[in-house]
């Protein structure tokens, strides 16, 4: 039987063009019957046409169709993605410039600190009706979130709602990308241990074709000044942004380890290697990110801002043109995980890939029903964590420190309670090294000026 697939916020020039050349690019799904839903009715149009392009030139009968209605495009889903925002760039200038006048600079703002608070408080309720309606009208369906901040945001459908509830991010992708680079090793041998929770995954072992990954790179780093000329078997995309250092044309390892400094002070400091990119893993340790470093300028902090989320944005847009316009379908992964996922479910080989699921003691020291991310498999009965995971010492600390914000942030969102607001931003890492006071004028700006997106606060 055809899998199918009901994408919410299918209007998107990043998620929908990239999963549907996915699924086709996947045995199991190619004969996939699509469903787009968006409040953008020429958005889904053009996506409609493009997943029609899709299945013509691949000669796979994919079917892909808008339905206006929520509850019509969820009838009979065996699998339901949700990818959406809540109130665009308008909002997102709140979160990133109020806090930014009391101190906190934020390297993106959509996980963690200020921003990442607002940004759930705003998008709870919308994902907890996506979820209603799902578990009302296809009880049955895997609810995937993809949609950030992803942690709080399956927290609220996993805590609401029976629906068998997983969250997908692809950092963990790129980081095996850069230990490969590293290692000359392909990604395909590289197997994690990892525990924590999404944009602050904790690789605690690392096994390379048998080998201990965690030995070769200790011994690279270790021996830097000869082994760092090496070039690395591939020259890093534009999109992640690196700057090159070294001499000539060719990317060395020395370019990579650079790169990427706060993964490497950790794991040469803790034993412990952060899985996500470096100007996530600073929101979550904001002595990082500070006015006496230049605010992460010392540790090479990229720092988005309104204008780096658009440009993004724009790229995306610009990308789904070439798509339209290219006459054949690329068989180049996007890196997203969603595809591997439902491959491994439907075609019941199983897949092996970063997941975010209600704890269940795959990560040790924080309380069930907690999201948190590790390594998962999904095959045929569904999606489940494979490892056990302890993250020791300080690291581990973070980690807990926040579950709390987000715990916090999940509660203050269902509840609409401005008090668990100010508890939440208390406890996040950015926002609560300010004095208290501080604290609270910020929490109290930032409910006034995006009080238009989070009417659960109006009373």
């Amino acid at each position: 039987m055809s899998p199918r697939i009901t994408i919410l916020g299918g209007g998107s020039y990043h998620w929908t063009p990239r999963l549907l050349s996915d699924f086709a690019n996947a045995a199991s799904l190619q004969d996939a019957i699509v469903t787009l839903h968006d409040l953008d009715v020429k958005k889904v149009d053009a996506m409609v046409a493009y997943g029609a392009q899709v299945a013509h030139q691949r000669s796979i009968p994919m079917r892909v169709h808008g339905v206006a209605d929520r509850k019509a495009a969820l009838e009979g889903a065996d699998f339901v993605i949700s990818a959406f925002s809540v109130g665009g760039f308008s909002s997102m200038e709140h979160d990133l410039a109020i806090p930014a006048r009391f101190g906190v600079r934020q390297p993106i703002g959509d996980s963690i600190g200020p921003g990442g608070v607002f940004r759930a408080l705003r998008a709870i309720p919308v994902v907890c009706e996506f979820a209603r309606d799902t578990e009302l009208v296809a009880p049955d369906a895997m609810f995937i979130n993809v949609s950030n901040p992803l942690s709080a945001l399956t927290r609220a459908v996993a805590s609401t709602t029976s629906l068998s509830t997983v969250g997908l991010c692809n950092e963990l992708i790129g980081c095996t990308f850069v230990l490969s680079l590293l290692t000359d090793a392909p990604m395909h041998t590289i197997d994690p241990v990892v525990g924590g929770v999404n944009h602050f995954p904790m690789i605690t072992a690392l096994r390379i074709d048998e080998r201990d990954g965690f030995a070769m790179l200790r011994e690279l780093l270790e021996d830097l000044d000869l082994r760092g000329e090496e070039p690395v078997w591939m020259t890093p995309p534009p999109a992640m942004h690196w700057q090159k250092l070294t001499r000539g044309a060719a990317w060395t390892k020395a370019d990579v380890v650079h790169n990427n400094p706060v993964k490497m002070e950790l794991f040469r400091r803790f034993g412990v290697l952060p899985g996500a990119h470096d100007h996530h893993v600073a929101e979550f340790m904001p002595g990082f990110v500070h006015a006496l470093n230049g605010d992460g300028e010392f540790w090479k902090i990229s720092h988005y801002g309104l204008d780096g989320h658009q440009r993004d944005a724009e790229a995306d847009e610009a990308d789904f043109a070439e798509r339209v316009a290219s006459e054949a379908v690329t068989r180049m992964p996007s890196g997203e995980l969603v595809a591997t996922l439902l491959d491994g479910i439907v075609g019941d080989t199983a897949k092996t890939l970063p997941v975010n699921l209600a704890n269940q003691g795959q990560l040790v020291g924080v309380a069930p029903g907690v999201i948190v991310e590790g390594m998962g498999i999904a095959d045929a009965a569904g999606v489940r964590a494979r490892d056990s995971v302890v993250v020791p010492g300080v690291l581990g600390e973070y980690v807990r420190r926040t579950v709390v914000a987000q715990e916090l942030t999940v509660e203050a969102a269902l509840t609409g309670d401005r008090t668990k607001v100010f508890e939440a931003m208390l406890a996040d890492p950015l926002a609560g090294r300010l004095p208290y006071e501080t604290v609270q004028t910020m929490t109290n700006e930032m409910l006034d000026a995006l009080g238009p997106w989070l009417p659960q606060f109006a009373s």
